[in-house]
């Protein structure tokens, strides 16, 4: 994506919708973000993926600890934040928090982020994993290899991120056992209901209301199409034939069947 594209959703204040009202964010009805993010998918499927994935980090980043929380926005309401949840890399405790290694992938949008949020397993002492925590790193300490060569949603640009052993401090270090529990430290902060929602509630549907958004586009686009006998790729008009007419789903009251006829 372009950062033309990603600084009108900024100018428009959608990156706010779910950040708290403490930091200037709206602390929005998750429907309003959602109703938002589905229509800017039916434009562009890469455009409503990064929306969604990295307007959604800001309800993750009201969870922390407000210390960190003020590291994020305490000089600036509008950082950006990408992320990688996936426990790809390696987290040694040490005093006053950890050291953070390793290559996460898959991250949407990270080239326009000023912060990121990377999953990892943490170990006890005999290297057995013992908790998963969410560390979240400025950009200055991690590196972007731009490895994301794909035709479809090629313009989300989820390249990998790199972190070479760097210090993450406890109140940068979210455990998934306090989220769960619904009992965060950002609660102290941020009173407001939506802070309360389960985290599997709110980032599938993080993950699915794009894809809904694609599939209505891509429907739109094609009944649009087909009505109106536009060129098809080989340079001619589409046959209007009744195999290829599009109707408008019927009432239930009066039929059961609806689309294609």
């Amino acid at each position: 994506m372009p950062e033309t594209s990603i600084k009108e959703l900024e100018d428009t204040g959608f990156f706010q919708l779910l950040q708290p009202k403490a930091f200037g964010g709206q602390a929005a009805d998750p429907l309003v973000f959602c109703s938002a993010v589905k229509e800017i998918a039916k434009g562009c499927g890469s455009t409503g993926w990064v929306a969604s994935v990295m307007g959604v980090h800001p309800w993750h980043v009201a969870l922390y600890d407000p210390r960190a929380q003020q590291e994020v926005w305490g000089q600036d309401h509008k950082p950006r934040i990408a992320s990688s949840y996936a426990p790809t890399g390696k987290a040694t405790r040490v005093d006053g928090g950890f050291r953070l290694f390793g290559r996460w992938h898959f991250s949407s949008g990270c080239d326009h982020a000023q912060w990121a949020l990377l999953g990892c397993l943490v170990p006890d002492a005999e290297g057995n994993p013992v908790d998963m925590r969410t560390f979240l790193i400025p950009r200055t300490e991690y590196r972007i290899d731009d490895v994301w060569d794909t035709v479809g949603l090629r313009g989300t640009g989820s390249n990998d991120i790199v972190v070479e052993d760097v210090f993450v401090p406890d109140h940068r270090a979210l455990s998934f056992g306090p989220v769960t529990a619904l009992k965060t430290p950002g609660h102290e902060l941020n009173h407001e209901p939506l802070y309360r929602l389960p985290y599997a509630g709110v980032f599938t549907t993080t993950i699915s209301t794009p894809i809904v958004g694609i599939a209505e586009g891509a429907y739109d686009s094609h009944v649009e199409a087909t009505r109106s006998g536009s060129a098809s790729p080989t340079g001619r008009r589409s046959p209007r034939t009744p195999s290829r007419r599009c109707a408008s789903p019927a009432p239930p009251a009066t039929s059961t069947r609806a689309g294609c006829s």
